[in-house]
């Protein structure tokens, strides 16, 4: 399938991807205020990836057992980490 400008769509999202980068780092480059807020919003959306695939592995990977074995691997029961005899 051609993209709109006629060129094949992944070439087309590749040069795409390519100028929005470009216009945005000359943006933040301008106004140095912002570069801040882009490194605190670079760490949140990081830090909501990391967040997913940890959900995602605990709870909906298709190759677990069980979901309640792998949750009672996150217990906070103070027995489980310190045995009392």
């Amino acid at each position: 399938m051609r993209g709109a400008a006629g060129s094949p769509e992944p070439e087309q999202a590749r040069r795409f991807a390519k100028a929005f980068g470009k216009a945005l780092l000359e943006c933040l480059l301008e106004a140095w205020e912002l570069i801040p807020y882009a490194l605190v919003l670079a760490a949140f959306g990081f830090a909501v990836v990391l967040v997913a695939g940890m959900v995602y592995h605990l709870m909906f990977d298709p190759n677990a057992v069980d979901v309640a074995a792998r949750l009672d691997l996150l217990s906070i029961d103070p027995d489980k980490w310190f045995p009392r005899s």
